[in-house]
């Protein structure tokens, strides 16, 4: 891929791609684009470009101008070709590995220690800028805790009952109404079992984020908030850097792994998946929560496509539809308060009909 300095300036790439030199970039103007953008993966998606096009513009009769042009520039163009792209390292902890929720004791049988070489490696190798590690965080009276199940009352409509209730059974409770999936007691705060694993490379710099500290709370993804009206932790970090691109990879692909890449691509950030660095609970839901990352806009890659992606700026068409996506939802929004404003503004000030 080209080196992105050349895409600093909003009026030399319009003036780059407006061939007929009219001031509008018409559709056949923005493939142009796209081609250099993300070279050969338009060939066999160019659907994709023709739908980012009507994304990005509001003026059905043209193409990409004035103010649509310079959004599309400064929200879409510049987070692809100068992403600020952060590692996310998911519960790589003892419990996991070798303790009570160890991998190889669940249906997948798979070996979490095996993770650690591959994250390792793209730690040292991959100029990140910034690398988040997530931990599972329980207080004692965690409601996932199996051996806690005496401690809440059961809903009555839960399926299944108190006194038959075995571990990994699904039940729900009263207060607080929810369904929890009942785990071994893990990572617990303070305890061996809930530290990060002592070969897991730690850089200088990096952030830990705990999880899962409210007792009522079962938090698997760390986007998790205890309440609607604040922000995360992680959101608030990654608000600072003016994170644009997240790859996660950890433990468990199918649990907590996927949770968080979901929660991600619903803030409006590209998420990509590495697959060889992320190991699971159930094959069966390790599939799902592949095809559910994909479905909403996700990108799965292996490790030793990392460096491309971040050193040599790869850049993905799959992503960038994602986040034209999340660009036109956002105007949307927009569009629409401001109507609702205009509309009260207007009711309060005339009077009504005798």
């Amino acid at each position: 891929m080209k080196n992105p300095k050349n895409w600093k300036s909003a009026d030399n790439v319009f003036k780059k791609f407006d061939i007929n030199e009219d001031g509008v970039l018409d559709e056949q103007e923005f493939i142009l684009l796209c081609k250099e953008l993300f070279e050969e993966e338009i060939i066999d998606n160019k659907w994709r470009v023709e739908d980012i096009f009507k994304k990005l513009h509001t003026n059905e009769e043209s193409g990409l101008k004035g103010k649509d042009w310079d959004r599309c520039f400064k929200k879409w163009i510049q987070p692809i070709v100068n992403p600020v792209n952060v590692l996310v390292v998911v519960d790589v902890q003892n419990d996991f590995i070798h303790g009570s929720l160890a991998l190889h004791n669940c249906k997948s049988k798979h070996d979490g220690y095996e993770v650690i070489e591959p994250i390792n490696n793209i730690l040292s190798k991959v100029d990140w800028n910034k690398v988040v590690y997530t931990l599972d965080y329980h207080p004692e009276n965690h409601i996932s805790f199996y051996e806690n199940l005496h401690l809440r009352e059961l809903h009555p409509t839960s399926q299944i009952k108190q006194e038959k209730a075995v571990l990994y059974d699904k039940v729900t409770f009263l207060k607080p109404h929810v369904k929890q999936t009942l785990w071994p007691k893990h990572c617990v705060m303070g305890t061996p079992g809930s530290e990060l694993h002592q070969d897991l490379h730690i850089l200088p710099k990096s952030i830990q984020i705990c999880k899962g500290q409210n007792p009522d709370v079962e938090a698997y993804s760390v986007f998790t908030r205890d309440n609607e009206e604040a922000c995360s932790e992680m959101e608030s970090v990654l608000s600072k850097i003016q994170a644009t691109d997240l790859y996660v990879c950890g433990l468990a692909l199918d649990v907590c792994v996927k949770e968080t890449c979901l929660d991600a691509l619903k803030l409006g950030y590209k998420v990509i998946l590495i697959e060889d660095c992320c190991r699971g609970i159930d094959n069966d839901e390790i599939i799902k929560a592949k095809n559910a990352i994909v479905k909403n806009g996700g990108l799965i890659i292996k490790s030793e496509e990392v460096y491309t992606f971040v050193n040599d700026w790869k850049r993905s068409l799959i992503l960038a539809h994602h986040a034209a996506n999340k660009l036109s939802e956002k105007i949307s929004s927009q569009s629409s308060s401001n109507l609702f404003s205009i509309i009260m503004y207007r009711s309060c000030t005339t009077s009504p009909n005798p």
